[in-house]
């Protein structure tokens, strides 16, 4: 799949007590052998330092998400792109982070709750015709109506309510003045969407540094989470 679009990030920070963000995109998603499909993004929070020192940092937060797809593609059936993706999703989340850096050593640790909400329409085992052509015209020419085969050949919609729980942590040590060895572990749960992930990666930085490490460590970004 790759998703084109647009995307606006939002947000005001003085480095003082309070900070807040917002976010939103829009974009369009192809793949081969994939019905084409539309999302677009709307988030936003607030935060609060309880400790905010150079080397020290512990932050909550609210959090806020909407989230709409034009078409239900989140299973595995030809034509499908198996992601998460419903018509309407909205979810309110309490974030907590820590930070905390030596000379040689960075770590993060971020905690969440959430409660969401999302709701799916009726989609068809197979959105794109075109790719069942040959089997169609054999069930046409049986006398099966395209009503009754979209009827019995569609996974149903619903609603559903759920509270999400995520955590991460995050890890660096400095090797020497150009290597950094980073580890990761991300996990997600809620009813209906669990990414997980852990990593470990190296970095190399050209210029040799000797100061800090970076109070929150930096790691690989995903391939599904470019923008």
């Amino acid at each position: 799949m790759i998703a084109n679009g647009a995307a606006l990030g939002l947000s005001w920070d003085q480095g003082g007590t309070h900070g807040v963000w917002a976010d939103i995109s829009h974009h369009q998603l192809r793949g081969k052998n994939v019905a084409d499909n539309t999302t677009s993004r709307l988030m936003g929070g607030y935060y609060r330092r309880l400790i905010n020192t150079p080397n020290e940092l512990l932050t909550v937060g609210v959090g806020s998400m909407l989230w709409h797809y034009k078409k239900d593609l989140s299973e595995y059936t030809l034509g499908h792109g198996g992601y998460y993706s419903p018509q309407k999703y909205v979810s309110l989340s309490l974030p907590v982070n820590y930070a905390k850096r030596t000379v040689d050593w960075s770590y993060l640790l971020e905690g969440s709750v959430s409660l969401s909400a999302s709701k799916t329409r009726d989609m068809a085992y197979y959105p794109e015709q075109n790719l069942i052509a040959g089997p169609w015209l054999e069930l046409a020419g049986q006398g099966v109506s395209h009503a009754d085969f979209m009827t019995n050949n569609s996974f149903k919609g619903g609603s559903s309510r759920s509270v999400g729980y995520s955590v991460r942590g995050l890890v660096e040590r400095r090797l020497d003045n150009h290597w950094v060895l980073g580890a990761g572990l991300d996990w997600r749960y809620s009813e209906d969407y669990s990414p997980s992930r852990a990593m470990l990666y190296v970095r190399y930085s050209f210029k040799s540094w000797q100061g800090d490490l970076k109070l929150s460590p930096e790691p690989l970004t995903p391939y599904a989470d470019f923008k």
